[in-house]
């Protein structure tokens, strides 16, 4: 009898044992934190990107196909809606540090533009230099660092999702803290600066900030309010298999703030160099 309840105990144990591995598996910070490992080893990507972004009061939505290597880092863009056929090419260290656009309509030549310039920075929360996963990953690296004590409240696993005829992990990021507050601007510091080292969005920073009208509008010892964390809740759509985000739904105090969807994702393509040229045949340059 005494052997038997042994055997009984032991086969409990493993059974809870089994639960728990489960549970962890499929807690939202366990996940999360697999993502975050999974994306920083990649060096090149290629996907499409659905985009929606809040621009005072009115969500922009444009559709890109992308290229991009990380060392050297290098992008190429072709934009699928709305101006279908516009195409971006950056090669960092390259023509002044200067993407080369060809808006396949008028002015109907090809221009030359700083990625924070014109176009290229106007009516858009990031820059080309924020293509890929880093950036949201590194926000996100952030706050799980930051909170860490308090990942198992704020970071909910919603199960599995579809997205890109893709089985996904739903997690949930709620942010309790978020605020904004005032914030005095130190030497040599801009909304980027001042949003890369808080991990913020700058253009909330922006729009936050009425009578600031550009980036650089700011000045030594200027009170600015700026938000205390990127967001007050996030959802994302992780694969279940790639362990890479296919969606991010970000939100600020108004609601939703913006809405990223990556398909078509390819993790380290071999890319050959000339697919960063302008003269590459299968580009309009």
């Amino acid at each position: 009898m005494k052997k038997r309840n042994r055997i009984y105990l032991v086969v409990a144990i493993l059974v809870l044992t089994s639960f728990a591995k489960k549970a962890d598996e499929e807690s939202g910070h366990s996940i999360t934190l697999k993502m975050l490992k999974k994306t920083s080893g990649i060096s090149s990507l290629i996907y499409t990107l659905s985009k929606e972004e809040r621009i005072e009061g009115k969500m922009i939505k444009q559709i890109s196909f992308t290229k991009m290597e990380k060392e050297p880092f290098r992008v190429y863009m072709k934009q699928l809606y709305p101006q279908e056929g516009m195409e971006v090419l950056f090669v960092e260290g390259e023509h002044n540090n200067k993407a080369i656009i060809n808006p396949n309509g008028f002015p109907w030549v090809n221009i030359k533009l700083h990625p924070k310039e014109g176009i290229m920075r106007n009516d858009q929360h990031h820059t080309i230099y924020q293509s890929g996963f880093d950036h949201v990953v590194s926000i996100l690296d952030y706050l799980v660092k930051k909170y860490e004590s308090d990942m198992d409240t704020m970071v909910k696993y919603n199960g599995i999702v579809q997205h890109d005829n893709k089985d996904c992990h739903s997690v949930s990021f709620t942010n309790p803290n978020f605020k904004y507050i005032d914030y005095t601007v130190q030497e040599n510091e801009t909304l980027e600066t001042i949003a890369a080292k808080f991990k913020l969005s700058e253009h909330m920073i922006l729009e936050k900030n009425h009578k600031v009208k550009h980036y650089d509008d700011v000045s030594v010892g200027q009170v600015i309010q700026i938000p205390n964390d990127y967001s007050p809740k996030m959802m994302l759509y992780i694969d279940k298999d790639a362990l890479i985000p296919l969606r991010m739904d970000v939100y600020d105090d108004q609601g939703l703030y913006e809405k990223y969807q990556y398909s078509k994702v390819t993790i380290d393509p071999k890319l050959d160099p000339s697919e960063f040229s302008q003269d590459y045949s299968a580009y309009g340059f």
